[in-house]
């Protein structure tokens, strides 16, 4: 424990963006305190030669012990104690974790910014609504399609020395920059294959695909739709230069009842089968008008929200997206240093990036808690409950254990629990159905 003359009485200031500073003093003696105090837990992984594993003499600790590692051992050992001081004087209710600065190494200062919720306006959230389409259901022609992709690996092909036509299959590479010339990287391909006449990922390409021969090269101005599945392209117009690697005349097999059982591995007759792909078609049609309602909605409360965000908000929210990058890429086997030679990107311009991301993010947040508020949404008690019971029970399993606290009211996990239930049903009353959120 750290007693409570360990530091002067902290000096309060009051900053713009809902901040408010702390600034703490330490005294020679009570500097020297804390470092006799770090320096023993220091020294519990320090072997001298002598000495039984932390039993050696404080001072020679400090001769094996660099300046900084002596320094951050002794803010650690301390900071618990003046965040605790700081948050009483203040009066400080912050939605963050404090960020903790040293301004000054002799005397010892340091600097403590304390984030609380800023003020937010929504504005006219009474017109905050959703158009809500009615999902088509899947076309002939869409079951079609989908039955050939599945047919495809026992399709067999002639190569064809003339123009690619509607149902050929074309083998190229692509390169693409946007409207500013910058190489567009996820469409910088070297071997792509189509379908022509299908609904492939890049299915914008065919027109100019069409009388392309083996060996042509061409480039073309391709707009992008708004809802395309690569991000980076949608609602842009695309230079992208093909070049016909080959073009082959495709046949596919007969669907029958035999071949949907020896080569799909259903025991169906070619009309089940299509009513199952219809089926199952639809119901994606269903999750993209869902998914669609949801982007709007996001949207408009985006655009109607105004929030003055302190930069501290922001870079926590960016550690906790590059720490979310980095678990991604751990499970690839890639490191950042791979990654950012694979999307062609200095560190600062994704760091750049993701500041904007972030403070998209977070204000999207803030404007949800306003529409909640607004619409008077919020989970009954035993709805909280029950769903925190699970959130528990899975945590568990995974090997994590919250503190007793965490789970009563106004507790962090407690709180997690109670606004996703919260955007859950905010979500139902304003788009109809829940699809997962990024919020």
């Amino acid at each position: 424990m750290i007693p409570d003359s360990f530091f002067m009485q902290p000096i309060v200031e009051k900053l713009k963006q809902s901040r408010i500073k702390t600034t703490i003093v330490i005294s020679a003696d009570d500097r020297k305190k804390a470092e006799e105090a770090a320096l023993v837990k220091l020294g519990q992984n320090i072997e001298i030669k002598g000495f039984r594993q932390g039993k050696a003499p404080s001072s020679l600790i400090r001769e094996r012990v660099k300046d900084d590692d002596l320094l951050e051992q002794v803010v650690s050992y301390l900071l618990p104690g003046i965040v605790t001081e700081s948050l009483k004087l203040s009066g400080a209710k912050p939605v963050i974790r404090p960020v903790a600065n040293i301004k000054s190494f002799d005397p010892l200062t340091i600097e403590l910014i304390f984030v609380e919720r800023p003020a937010v306006i929504l504005r006219k959230p009474e017109k905050i609504s959703v158009e809500k389409k009615k999902p088509q259901e899947a076309t002939a022609e869409e079951i079609n399609d989908f039955i050939k992709k599945i047919m495809m690996h026992d399709r067999t092909e002639t190569l064809a020395d003339r123009p690619a036509a509607k149902g050929d299959l074309v083998r190229m590479s692509l390169s693409a920059k946007d409207e500013k010339g910058t190489m567009v990287q996820e469409l910088v391909i070297g071997h792509y294959n189509i379908l022509m006449g299908s609904d492939d990922l890049l299915s914008e390409l065919e027109p100019a695909l069409i009388g392309m021969k083996k060996g042509e090269k061409k480039t073309a101005e391709v707009s992008f739709p708004q809802d395309h599945d690569i991000t980076t392209v949608r609602g842009k117009k695309i230079q992208v230069e093909m070049n016909v690697k080959e073009v082959a005349e495709v046949k596919m097999p007969e669907l029958t009842a035999e071949y949907i059982k020896t080569r799909l591995g259903a025991d169906r007759t070619p009309e089940v089968f299509k009513a199952d792909i219809k089926e199952m078609l639809t119901r994606k049609n269903r999750e993209q008008e869902l998914k669609r309602r949801e982007e709007e909605l996001f949207e408009k409360v985006s655009q109607s929200t105004s929030v003055d965000l302190a930069p501290e908000f922001i870079e926590t929210e960016v550690r906790e997206m590059l720490h979310d990058l980095g678990e991604r890429l751990k499970k690839q086997q890639m490191t950042m240093e791979d990654w950012l030679k694979s999307t062609g990107k200095e560190a600062k311009t994704v760091t750049d990036e993701m500041r904007k991301i972030a403070a998209d993010r977070i204000t999207l947040r803030f404007g949800m808690q306003e529409l909640a508020k607004h619409l008077k949404t919020e989970p009954a008690e035993d709805e909280i409950k029950k769903a925190l019971a699970e959130a528990q029970k899975n945590d568990s399993h995974a090997g994590h254990h919250h503190p007793e606290e965490d789970s009563l009211s106004g507790g962090a996990l407690y709180e997690d629990v109670r606004w996703e239930l919260t955007i859950r049903k905010l979500m139902e009353e304003i788009i109809g159905e829940v699809t997962p959120t990024s919020l």
